[in-house]
């Protein structure tokens, strides 16, 4: 009788061990989730790994991902992994932040005040911290001089960013699916959303903030020494550097 007391105690012990063990194990985080090809808008825990550019890489702080923050590119939410495919060990963190914001931007003195509010606007549609209109204002002062070309010029170009006609008609669905209102022509803050629209599809295309320029002045297919109908050399590659010195002067970030 004794025995058989003691056996069956044993056994409960036994069955409740296994459940702990069972439920705490489950509860474990997995050392790493492979989470495929890295996507914006998505969100990724620490020691998430994905794919980019051929490359693995680790997520070292938990947040959501963006257009700008590929992982190449934020050194500070991903690790590269090595060759054999290890994860990183990251870097300790006590304060983590899911999102890390960047530095505030100062408007550069010669840029007036509206059009700041306008490519400002831009900006926040687009939750780039305020670089992304350092660069906008660069491009309206290579366009229009802040506007100020406009009075008398012959340009079918659309005001302060002077997007050509067939270009904006090609962006008109995406703009109202943006900033949910149909664009106005003679709206200069819809001129610089649109530029900004346009601006934005070509750097995420083509990689950077140098070549979105080369392809937002010269076109998808523009390359060296490309040349217009009339055999004229398209210059893309001027436009591209004139704007990006002047982005960096006002303190742009890439």
């Amino acid at each position: 009788m004794t025995r058989k007391k003691v056996s069956y105690k044993t056994v409960s012990l036994l069955v409740v061990l296994t459940v702990f063990l069972s439920t705490f194990l489950a509860v474990l985080p997995a050392s790493a989730a492979s989470r495929g090809a890295w996507a914006p808008n998505t969100s990724y825990a620490v020691n998430d790994t994905v794919t980019y550019n051929g490359s693995t890489y680790t997520c070292i702080q938990a947040h959501t991902s963006l257009v700008g923050w590929e992982p190449s590119n934020v050194p500070a939410l991903w690790g590269r992994s090595g060759g054999g495919g290890t994860t990183p060990t990251p870097t300790p963190n006590p304060t983590p932040t899911p999102n890390p914001t960047p530095s505030p931007v100062t408007k550069p003195a010669e840029v007036p005040s509206h059009i700041w509010t306008y490519v400002m606007n831009a900006d926040n549609a687009y939750g780039k911290g305020g670089d992304f209109a350092l660069l906008l204002s660069a491009v309206i002062k290579k366009e229009s001089s802040f506007g100020a070309g406009l009075p008398g010029s012959p340009s079918a170009g659309d005001g302060l960013m002077q997007v050509e006609p067939n270009t904006r008609n090609a962006y008109l669905s995406p703009f109202s699916a943006k900033f949910g209102h149909a664009y106005n022509h003679s709206s200069e803050q819809d001129q610089v959303y649109m530029g900004a629209l346009i601006l934005n599809e070509k750097i995420v295309r083509f990689g950077d903030i140098y070549n979105g320029l080369l392809h937002y002045n010269g076109g998808d297919y523009w390359y060296p020494g490309a040349t217009d109908s009339y055999g004229r050399p398209i210059l893309a590659d001027q436009y591209a550097n004139s704007v990006y010195v002047t982005y960096k002067g006002y303190g742009g970030r890439n």
